[in-house]
């Protein structure tokens, strides 16, 4: 028998199981689409019960598929806002909204107003977002209050899955730097924030290193799904923190670009960058731990390679080879046309949740090819606003090199346009699931197979490959994204607002017209 991990990868869209052996080659991987229940437009829910049926399906197909393997140890990676209520009895109490879902919005405005938007941001390094987990939590009290009441127990979806894996409850501060509940500085959960929000202390779960053990996996959990071996469930953590930790990103001055249906954008600083600058623009910052605790400042696009997979649907779900062979023969610049990729609101550096996306520039000469190229270019220049406001930023400074992960990095013309973009190049870590893969490295630490994650980064083979700027494409981009990308956000803004003010007066005269 050979020994493996399995690293496990709960995304909007799919869930994965990556079984790996102890050098990091792939043994064996399964997915399902993550169970999603379409409420409204903008709103979703996910089903916990059904959320860990695929969970116990990806497993039992790894097994099945590679029944040499004794599994050592196995952690779980997933979204950052999902947040499961359990009863006394550990059972949930209901559906979990989505982390895009925006029925938090009025939760997240009379939190900014009560508490204060200044002190939530000193003390926890974010904005106020409506998809953070403490406006879930808010939401759920508000509309169902005796619900709520009998909540014993609130886990990250991550911590939810490993709770069911082996019957131990905790989170790491990657994912708790997400719930607007932590002291970001000094790394527990925030006395002062539970009071003033009225959140019971012993709802939340402890706070672990990424990599501790939690314990051995449920012996009914290995008939179900059939693993071999004697596994140990590790902590995990936020789906794009522990792909960096598969990237090597988790060391100061390197920015990760982690691209899948939402990019984000990871700046590793050695501490918190509590400025008025970082609140201002609204980015996100977290702290991680495995070994070592390290900080970083972050933001991201809501709908990256969900901008993608919109536009190819609007498109008819033409085969995406020749959609990308098109727009390869496109002029750079896409025949004199833009995309604003703000198709769900606009982020940090300007957060602005009235903001619509918008192609500028179509004429009869548009084509889907064209219309392809547009959106790449489009993310590519939103994530340098980005990237150019946080290099600005005290104690961070422009990243010494940017290393590219997810879904995103098997689109080489996205990366080349990126490159040309950013007019740097790129380390491309050419590890499929690389979430995944770093989910399996922290089941490895915490079967103690390595003693930290520099060790286990060691023994494992990893392809990378460089994306060098080309010169002519950078000179071109760098017009397009100084004269015109730059202007575009401000100078459609008020359009904007007044576009979303005139569609909620629709809806409403809908409602009522209905009624």
């Amino acid at each position: 028998m050979t020994a493996g991990l399995i690293g496990l990868d709960c995304g909007t869209q799919h869930i994965r199981a990556l079984l790996v052996d102890l050098h990091g080659a792939t043994r064996a991987l399964a997915s399902r689409p993550t169970p999603t229940i379409a409420v409204a437009p903008g709103q979703a829910e996910h089903e916990p019960e059904a959320l860990w049926q695929a969970v116990l399906a990806v497993l039992a197909e790894v097994a099945a598929a590679a029944p040499e393997i004794e599994v050592a140890g196995i952690a779980c990676a997933s979204m950052g806002e999902v947040c499961v209520l359990l009863d006394d009895a550990d059972r949930p109490l209901g559906r979990s909204i989505t982390w895009f879902d925006r029925r938090t919005e009025p939760d997240a405005a009379l939190l900014a107003e009560e508490v204060g938007a200044g002190h939530l941001f000193a003390v926890t390094g974010m904005p106020v977002d409506p998809t953070l987990t403490l406006c879930k939590l808010l939401w759920q009290r508000r509309t169902d209050p005796a619900g709520f009441a009998r909540a014993r127990r609130m886990l990250n979806l991550a911590d939810y899955i490993a709770f069911r894996l082996c019957g131990e409850a905790a989170t790491d501060r990657s994912l708790a730097s997400r719930t607007l509940l932590l002291d970001i500085g000094a790394g527990v959960w925030s006395d002062d924030l539970l009071a003033r929000t009225g959140i019971s202390a012993a709802l939340l779960p402890p706070l672990r290193s990424s990599g501790a053990c939690l314990g051995p996996v449920r012996a009914d959990v290995l008939t179900a799904t059939g693993l071999r071996g004697r596994p140990v469930v590790g902590v995990g953590g936020h789906d794009h923190v522990v792909g960096g930790f598969a990237a090597g990103a988790g060391r100061p001055g390197v920015l990760l670009d982690s691209i899948g249906t939402a990019e984000a954008l990871l700046r590793t600083v050695v501490r918190p960058v509590l400025t008025e600058a970082t609140r201002r623009f609204g980015f996100f910052q977290g702290v991680a731990a495995l070994d070592a605790r390290f900080a970083y400042v972050g933001a991201g696009i809501n709908r990256a390679g969900g901008a993608i997979e919109w536009l190819c649907g609007l498109l008819g779900d033409r085969p995406r080879a020749d959609l990308i062979a098109q727009a390869e023969a496109t002029p750079i610049g896409s025949r004199g046309m833009l995309f604003l990729p703000h198709l769900a609101y606009a982020t940090a550096p300007v957060v602005d949740v009235a903001a619509r996306g918008a192609f500028l520039g179509l004429t009869t000469a548009t084509d889907p090819g064209a219309l392809f190229r547009a959106v790449l270019e489009g993310l590519a220049m939103e994530a340098r606003l980005s990237v150019d406001a946080i290099s600005a930023l005290p104690g961070a400074g422009p990243p010494e090199e940017i290393r590219v992960i997810g879904g995103g990095a098997r689109n080489t013309l996205l990366l080349r346009i990126k490159a040309a973009v950013y007019g740097c190049d790129l380390t491309v870590i050419d590890a499929p699931e690389a979430t995944a893969l770093g989910a399996a490295l922290l089941g490895g630490i915490a079967a103690s197979l390595w003693p930290d994650l520099a060790t286990a980064l060691g023994t494992i083979a990893q392809a990378r490959r460089t994306i060098a700027p080309d010169p002519e494409w950078a000179a071109c981009y760098a017009t397009l994204f100084g004269e015109i990308y730059r202007r575009a956000y401000p100078d459609l803004a008020p359009l904007s607002h007044a576009l979303t003010r005139f569609d909620a007066g629709a809806m409403t005269a809908k409602r009522e017209e209905n009624t």
